[in-house]
């Protein structure tokens, strides 16, 4: 079962919510559902909730009563690369959050965070990051985060903006994010690190043989994982949240996305170990497979 420590790092994820998210996901969390899924996150000391505008979810939230005891991350999707002046980009930005902030029926976000590094390699990134921070002077949210899939450009954005969170995916297959000279410039910055498709949109919980054609080609690093399971005696959610958890960085916090009640039970009640090391040798470099926008298959 994870300790205290572990269950305070993690984040509960919304985008699997959707019906369309992920593989093999074709239900619909109801509300008596969500709203026993919010009760026990509260008991169990699961604190913060990761969603965004993009996910058509805004109004979800609502459904819990005591949600004001939560810490709420948005990420805010919106056209930032049309050209526009600072009043315009303001306007939109606020009306995004404080849309999100009434319908919910809360005061304060954790964290407001830009859903695409691209945003601050656009024309108007110096704009839309004196607009965070705006937000943040004036208390509508504790701190400004970006999420990004590319770690070249995460690199050279946090180096020259100030941000107090950074989202980037990390699990068997991915290992990008466990860089050295990265986690350095981390520190160095005191980000916060929230890692997230620790589970890769739901792959490793399917059967190789079940797979869309499309992921065959890297039929080795399903082999590899497989035997590292049976090796360690370890079921693929023990693995996957304990390969999470070893990640060597002091302020990070661990994304996961659940499809049930039962499947947050699971989360919870799974057996962490310390050593991961292993897991290396099935670190993958291959875009095509660790970044599921260019996966090109059709979802059932």
């Amino acid at each position: 079962m994870l300790n205290l420590n572990c269950k305070r790092r993690l984040v509960l994820g919304t985008a699997s919510f959707k019906s369309d998210y992920g593989f093999g996901n074709n239900f619909k969390l109801r509300k008596k559902e969500l709203s026993k899924i919010f009760s026990y996150c509260f008991k169990e000391k699961i604190l913060y909730i990761d969603t965004s505008n993009k996910y058509e979810l805004t109004n979800f939230l609502k459904y819990n009563k005591g949600l004001k005891k939560f810490k709420i991350i948005l990420k805010i999707n919106f056209n930032f690369q049309k050209n526009k002046n600072y009043n315009q980009l303001k306007k939109e930005i606020f009306s995004l959050v404080k849309n999100f902030l009434s319908k919910n029926k809360i005061k304060k976000l954790y964290c407001i965070m830009l859903h695409s590094e691209n945003t601050m390699i656009s024309r108007n990134q110096i704009k839309i990051h004196n607009i965070l921070l705006s937000l943040k002077k004036i208390k509508l949210a504790e701190k400004i985060g970006i999420s990004g899939y590319d770690l070249i450009k995460v690199s050279k954005i946090i180096k020259k903006f100030n941000f107090d969170i950074l989202q980037f995916p990390y699990n068997l297959f991915d290992q990008r994010i466990d860089d050295k000279r990265l986690l350095k410039i981390l520190k160095k910055k005191n980000i916060e690190l929230h890692i997230r498709s620790i589970f890769l949109q739901g792959i490793f919980f399917i059967e190789f043989n079940k797979l869309p054609v499309y992921f065959h080609k890297w039929k080795n690093f399903f082999v590899k994982l497989k035997k590292i399971q049976i090796m360690k005696n370890l079921d693929i959610l023990s693995l996957c949240l304990s390969h999470a958890f070893n990640l060597r960085y002091h302020k990070k916090k661990v994304i996961v996305g659940i499809k049930s009640f039962e499947h947050l039970n699971e989360i919870i009640n799974s057996k962490i170990i310390k050593d991961v090391s292993f897991v290396k040798k099935i670190q993958s470099h291959e875009k095509k497979l660790i970044i599921p926008f260019l996966w090109k298959i059709k979802k059932k």
